[in-house]
């Protein structure tokens, strides 16, 4: 992975001259001494820099922690507070597109080529699910965007926008693609940061995004996307040889930062000089309740500190002013909770997807009858997804309770926590099924801010209050503006999007997004 920082944007170069609407300085590439030759075939190192790239903006500060987790309220801002009042800035916008398009799309499509090349199919097929990964997260941020175009070499510089149902029935037909390529006991995969070379766990992250993809498209009416994604689910987990899926916590997609700059997660590097985050009070009163101390989600021990002023967990309302935000119970720097030790850390895991996310999706899937194969009841997946949460935190829960409670000398297991929590708060409830699966999958995936932020997008769960000063007419965004300087570089096919899909605002929804949750 020390490759990453050395590698620049000129592995990218000969795809990336397509981007016109999303980059063209590169001016500085040929400049630079430790650049790749891209003349040359480097799948290994592209892939390793592919992989941190994605990463690093999808969890990074601005787009992962302050648009994903502060709008999901799962974080907010103590200082500097433009962003969870809804005001994100433009030139993180432009960023994050820009970032996406000309960094780890460019590189996966060129390690896709060179597989092609080579005849490694697993090379090929590891490059579509990496690609099809970041292209959901791209229309799931702004709807419609450029797909089938936007990667073409020396032809197209002004890709046209394609629609996100047609994306996310491509994105799925990818996956599926890159399922059937991979080859266990094929060629090696070399510079595979995320999995070490674990074809089958390749398998389980493409199979696992398949049925992410599906439940998001799964609140559109139409009866025959009805009846294809009902087919897919079953067609998945009824065949696990063919079609496996995360099924534990030795499978999550999470790529385990390095302990030292340049390496280390993004957010680490952040919180070095910054301390203007804390975690939000929507969060921590759904973990929290001071008036059942003895019982709570014990996950918070790891989630959340104790604030400095002293006491248990304290939350910041999301979206005050700064001035309000800092005088909050007298020191909202001191009297409210940091984040957790553990995802500060310089080697905290960046989380694609984990075993208790698939869970979820499963009991909700079961629920609505968009599951029908099996025994296993929505509950039975509902808990499941509680408790391999739980042990995807085993030994911080385990080893952070006693600094915060009084065991009396007792030792308890993590099974002891999920099982205490399962019987009091947590409790399955009849006619709150959805409710609970949903609020449940919000707290599970606490420090993957965007997809939380997506998934209530879709849910309308857990219900929550907009930003107390927000400036976005008392709603929570649902999109991200385009970019302001794809209307000079391509601004007629932007025109033709915005006229299909709505005013381009952060309030317009997109396809899939029908709940009524602002």
């Amino acid at each position: 992975m020390k490759l990453y920082r050395l590698l620049t944007v000129s592995i990218a170069v000969m795809g990336a001259v397509a981007l016109q609407s999303c980059t063209k300085d590169f001016d500085e590439i040929n400049k630079n001494p430790n650049a790749i030759d891209i003349t040359k075939d480097y799948p290994d190192k592209l892939l390793a820099n592919a992989i941190e790239d994605i990463a690093d903006r999808v969890f990074d500060v601005w787009l992962g922690h302050e648009i994903g987790s502060c709008w999901v309220q799962h974080m907010a801002k103590v200082q500097y507070t433009d962003e969870d009042r809804y005001v994100p800035r433009n030139d993180v916008i432009n960023m994050v597109w820009n970032g996406l398009y000309a960094g780890p799309a460019i590189e996966t499509q060129r390690i896709y080529e060179i597989g092609q090349r080579l005849g490694n199919r697993n090379y090929q097929a590891v490059a579509l699910v990496l690609k099809s990964y970041i292209f959901s997260v791209l229309t799931d941020l702004y709807g419609d965007i450029p797909y089938k175009e936007a990667l073409k070499v020396d032809s197209t510089y002004t890709p046209k926008y394609d629609t996100q149902v047609s994306i996310y029935l491509a994105l799925h037909a990818k996956l599926k693609e890159a399922n059937d390529l991979f080859l266990v006991g094929g060629t090696k995969v070399e510079g595979d940061i995320l999995f070490g070379g674990d074809i089958t766990k390749w398998k389980r992250f493409a199979n696992s995004l398949r049925l992410r993809l599906l439940m998001r498209m799964s609140n559109r009416p139409e009866s025959d996307l009805q009846n294809f994604i009902r087919s897919e689910i079953d067609g998945i987990v009824s065949d696990p040889t063919t079609y496996p899926i995360i099924s534990n916590n030795s499978h999550n997609a999470a790529l385990i930062y390095m302990g030292s700059y340049p390496n280390n997660h993004p957010l680490n590097e952040t919180y070095k000089t910054r301390d203007d985050h804390r975690v939000s009070k929507t969060l921590i009163d759904a973990m929290y309740n001071p008036n059942n101390h003895d019982h709570p989600d014990w996950r918070i021990v790891v989630y959340a500190e104790t604030p400095q002023a002293g006491g248990f967990w304290i939350g910041l309302p999301n979206g005050m002013t700064s001035a309000k935000a800092a005088a909050y119970l007298g020191n909202g720097i001191k009297r409210t909770s940091k984040l957790g030790e553990y995802f500060r850390k310089a080697n905290a895991p960046g989380m694609f997807m984990s075993r208790a996310e698939v869970c979820f999706l499963l009991a909700e899937a079961k629920y609505r009858g968009l599951l029908t194969f099996g025994t296993e009841t929505a509950q039975d997946y509902y808990e499941l997804g509680v408790k391999e949460s739980y042990r995807q935190f085993a030994n911080e829960i385990i080893e952070n309770v006693p600094y915060y409670y009084d065991l009396g000398g007792a030792s308890r297991t993590i099974d002891d926590y999920f099982n205490d929590f399962l019987a009091n708060s947590g409790k399955w409830e009849v006619g709150k099924e959805l409710e609970k699966i949903y609020t449940q999958k919000w707290v599970a995936m606490f420090d993957q801010g965007l997809q939380a932020w997506f998934e209530w997008r879709r849910t309308g769960y857990p219900q929550v209050t907009p930003a107390e000063d927000g400036l976005n007419g008392g709603r929570i965004p649902q999109r991200l503006r385009y970019p302001s300087d794809e209307y000079s570089r391509n601004g007629t096919n932007l025109a033709a999007a915005v006229t299909r899909q709505g005013v381009d605002n952060i309030n317009t929804r997109v396809w899939w997004d029908v709940a009524d949750n602002n």
